[in-house]
């Protein structure tokens, strides 16, 4: 079936949206549903407008297919053509940016780590898990003692 007999087929103009094309779809299978209409034509008139809502719906996709490949395309270029630059290797400081120079003063030369801690108290962890033990066994006491 050839797109332009399928416009034709949902009362459609050419190039209508997909948004439309569903909503015709919609409105013309529910009025020639074989479940409301016994007639043997319209059982076929609701095979033809499936089959047509189908098909264009088929020919959105591929476009939207193509569209994403285009968008693919362009970014796989874009990315060939900063792989080989100089640009690149000015970035590429090292382990703990070395040779990177702050614009605002601060000196970036100096070993630091992300993943500094406190040291652990262990009177404070004391605290919290026996504090936290001693009230859940409290709480079991009074709620077995108000029953």
């Amino acid at each position: 079936m050839k797109p332009a007999d399928c416009y034709q087929i949902l009362g459609l103009p050419r190039g209508a949206s997909q948004k439309e094309i569903k909503n015709a779809y919609r409105k013309l299978s529910l009025k020639y549903h074989p479940d409301k209409n016994q007639t043997h034509s319209d059982g076929e008139r609701f095979k033809q407008i499936t089959e047509a809502y189908q098909v264009l719906r088929r020919e959105e996709k591929s476009k939207e297919k193509a569209s994403e490949k285009d968008v693919s395309d362009r970014y796989a270029q874009f990315w060939k053509k900063y792989d080989g630059s100089k640009m690149n290797e000015d970035f590429n400081f090292g382990p703990n940016f070395a040779g990177f120079k702050n614009p605002f003063g601060a000196s970036a030369q100096e070993n630091y780590s992300h993943f500094r801690e406190k040291e652990a108290s262990f009177k404070a962890t004391h605290i919290i898990l026996y504090g936290g033990l001693g009230l859940i066994s409290l709480w079991i006491i009074i709620s077995s003692i108000l029953r």
